[in-house]
């Protein structure tokens, strides 16, 4: 009886005494289930029928349980709105704070690229290029870079995939024998490729031997150079490649500037170094990490051969695909046009021009991927936590508007950066009459054409590649595979039939074809994917 008194004595007006019952059911049950509990909660109180009618008048105790209960839930949902403001203002100084930070490391990639390019326009040298250049020689370097990346794709995925995987679990020794078996199968398959290359030349020749041999060698070079930078980018110690090459091409121009060797020579010891530097810093950093976690202390093995193949190859057949999808449409317009070129793949100036110019918008926008992966991964354990059995449907709202809103930023960051891309070239034609190779890059309206169905197709891709990543994330590689195999038949059936048709600078239409088809088969993927998140997420691992 006391607490009843306690409510009478605080309270004169009969409302008063409502809310003063109110606040006690509140620091009793909290929540509570049901108006039963309320009125069950009210009773232990000492508050009886003839209470409810003379001091609360109700008739009953279960009309003022009742009262109390809708007085109750509308608190919760004033609480539940209030914390939800507070959690949006808290939430979206936080999301500009991770975009800012996920966002610049993202952009941290493309920075070796631009440097690549201010070398060449100030310098005229970068670590694989020359603005001098003729035809022959940019195209031998130009197939073998495209070789390169295709040779080394898939085990640049899988590299990505074992060390994000180990290293996520803190278990560097495994990362550090990892990246140890990748590479011991990676190398052999890019020298034994070389010598395929070159004997098939010699029996079907496509292009003079010297000319073979110096793409290969190009191709060599090139491709170690991207397997230790897969480590450091899988590592997450992205600066160092920027470092690596930015001192690569510094040591290019000093060897140009100072005609110590001829330029390929100078490129050549540009790449080793740089391709050294990336090595070496991965082999202290785990050697580093192994010792002060004494983690060779424990007897700890990988996966058997079945079993370490089963799990990686679809990653191995998506990152062959992926690379061969961005550079299919050039070998196809590089094969196509009148004249015919004097060899099987001949360098087009125009078109490559064109297809570098809305790389540069692709590079600015990839780097939003960054940040959309980082924050799914960030909130995906503390909102799995908060559910129960019976709001799962609410924890599959979520993510799908979490992923609209990505969307959405995606949207908005690739137009921005294809207005400042193409603008941003085009101010460069105020120094057209002084530099002819700025007034050469114009001349070609085959290159504004390329850039902006290159540009709009690049969107499609990135758009493709966020929704692999969620994929990737969640351990279901086929949804992301079987969409790049399409879209890679797709850009090659549309790019040669367009080139051939058409005119050579068509093939980009194959790229945008196979761009739009990626983006859609990922895109209804995802859809469902995010309906049924709760799903994906529990059977993930």
């Amino acid at each position: 009886m006391s607490q009843q008194s306690d409510i009478l004595n605080s309270a004169e007006s009969v409302d008063e005494r409502r809310t003063e019952l109110v606040k006690t059911v509140r620091e009793v049950v909290d929540i509570p289930m049901s108006n039963w509990a309320v009125a069950a909660t009210i009773e232990s109180l000492g508050i009886r029928d003839i209470d409810a009618e003379s001091d609360f008048e109700f008739k009953n105790v279960f009309e003022l349980a009742d009262f109390v209960f809708e007085k109750i839930q509308q608190q919760i949902k004033e609480e539940s709105k209030k914390k939800e403001n507070e959690e949006y203002k808290d939430n979206f100084f936080k999301t500009i704070q991770l975009f800012a930070k996920h966002y610049s490391g993202g952009l941290v990639l493309s920075m070796p690229m631009l440097f690549q390019i201010i070398a060449i326009l100030v310098f005229e040298y970068a670590l694989w290029a020359w603005l001098r250049f003729n035809e022959a020689q940019a195209t031998v370097i130009a197939f073998g870079t495209i070789a390169a990346f295709v040779l080394t794709g898939g085990f640049i995925q899988v590299i990505g995939r074992l060390v994000s995987k180990y290293k996520g679990e803190e278990n560097y020794y495994l990362a550090e024998k990892s990246i140890i078996k990748v590479m011991r199968f990676a190398i052999p398959f890019v020298l034994i490729s070389a010598f395929v290359m070159v004997a098939i030349n010699a029996a079907f020749p496509f292009y003079p031997v010297g000319m073979m041999l110096l793409s290969v060698a190009y191709m060599i070079l090139i491709s170690l150079l991207l397997l230790a930078a897969a480590v450091l980018f899988a590592s997450e110690l992205r600066f160092m490649i920027l470092f690596s090459i930015t001192v690569g091409t510094v040591i290019v121009i000093l060897i140009m500037e100072a005609e110590l060797f001829g330029v390929y020579f100078a490129q050549w010891i540009g790449i080793v170094i740089a391709t050294l530097m990336m090595g070496v810093y991965s082999f202290l950093y785990y050697r580093i990490k192994i010792r002060s976690l004494r983690q060779e202390l424990t007897k700890q093995s990988l996966p058997n051969q079945e079993v370490s193949y089963y799990n990686n190859y679809r990653y191995f057949i998506y990152g062959l695909s992926y690379f061969l999808f961005l550079f299919v449409d050039r070998l196809l317009a590089w094969s196509a046009g009148p004249p015919p070129p004097p060899y099987l793949i001949w360098f087009n100036t125009p078109y490559e021009l064109g297809m570098d110019w809305a790389l540069i918008s692709f590079v600015i926008t990839i780097a939003t991927l960054e940040f959309s992966i980082h924050t799914f991964s960030r909130y995906l354990i503390p909102a799995q936590k908060n559910i129960t059995l019976n709001n799962f449907s609410e924890f599959n709202k979520h993510f799908k508007r979490f992923y609209l809103k990505q969307i959405i930023v995606l949207l908005f960051i690739s137009t921005i950066s294809i207005l400042l891309t193409y603008y941003g070239i085009l101010s460069l034609r105020a120094f057209e009459n002084d530099v002819p190779e700025i007034r050469d890059f114009f001349a070609n309206p085959i290159t504004f054409k390329v850039f902006w169905m290159g540009s709009i197709g690049y969107v499609f891709l990135v758009f493709g590649l966020l929704n692999s990543l969620f994929f990737f994330t969640l351990n279901r590689a086929p949804f992301a595979l079987y969409s790049i195999f399409g879209a890679l038949v797709v850009n090659f059936a549309i790019g040669f039939l367009c080139s051939r048709l058409f005119g050579f600078e068509y093939a980009t239409i194959g790229m945008l074809a196979g761009a739009f088809v990626f983006a859609l088969v990922t895109g209804l993927r995802a859809l469902h994917f995010f309906k049924h998140l709760d799903y994906y997420y529990y059977s993930a691992y």
